[in-house]
């Protein structure tokens, strides 16, 4: 349950990180800047046309944000599941009399 919901926090960081710096730098509508990057974010392709005309900066913002949709949940959630938990148990450590 927190592994699941750090990857959506996390994304949903993204997200916005990505939506403020672009609503910073251009000139644009949130909306028309939250649906390029959401469409990013997901690797959709889907687009509203503005991707050409935002500046140089703006468009590695979504290339950076293409490529965390992409590979930065899965890694994230392997990171987390591959961490060593601390046992609450212990294992007998000599060898039963057996007979």
């Amino acid at each position: 349950m927190r592994q699941a919901l750090t990857v959506a926090l996390l994304s949903v960081a993204a997200v916005m990180g990505a939506t403020l710096v672009l609503v910073e730098m251009t000139g644009l509508s949130t909306d028309q800047i939250l649906f390029e990057v959401v469409s990013a974010f997901a690797t959709v392709g889907l687009s509203t046309g503005i991707t050409a005309d935002l500046p140089a900066a703006g468009q590695v913002v979504l290339i950076v944000l293409m490529f965390l949709g992409r590979i930065g949940p899965v890694t994230l959630v392997s990171a987390l599941a591959m961490r060593d938990r601390q046992r609450r148990y212990l294992l007998p450590e000599s060898r039963p009399i057996i007979g």
